[in-house]
């Protein structure tokens, strides 16, 4: 149901988007389609994606920022993630 939710807001007439925890209750496999579905309608309209899970963020975002104590922190690695008290320790390092 999820993705066919995300789908529908991907191909709507919309010039930009709001996609608010896209990736929540899906499998591994379809965050990969819906990763290429988002990566896909980026060309054609802006898309700004909410989501805690940081790491399929990363992959298709142009621009990170995190959101923390009414503030935005833009965000170019993870380390940031860590500085910036998002992360309590790099899942890669």
């Amino acid at each position: 149901m999820r993705y066919l939710q995300v789908k529908l807001v991907l191909f709507n007439s919309s010039k930009f988007i709001l996609l608010d925890e896209p990736f929540s209750g899906l499998s591994p496999k379809i965050i990969e389609i819906i990763v290429q579905l988002i990566k896909e309608n980026s060309r054609e309209k802006g898309i700004l994606i909410t989501d805690h899970q940081y790491e399929n963020v990363m992959k298709i975002s142009t621009i990170l920022l995190l959101l923390k104590g009414g503030k935005l922190h833009k965000i170019n690695e993870k380390a940031e993630l860590v500085k910036n008290g998002y992360l309590t320790r790099p899942a890669d390092f």
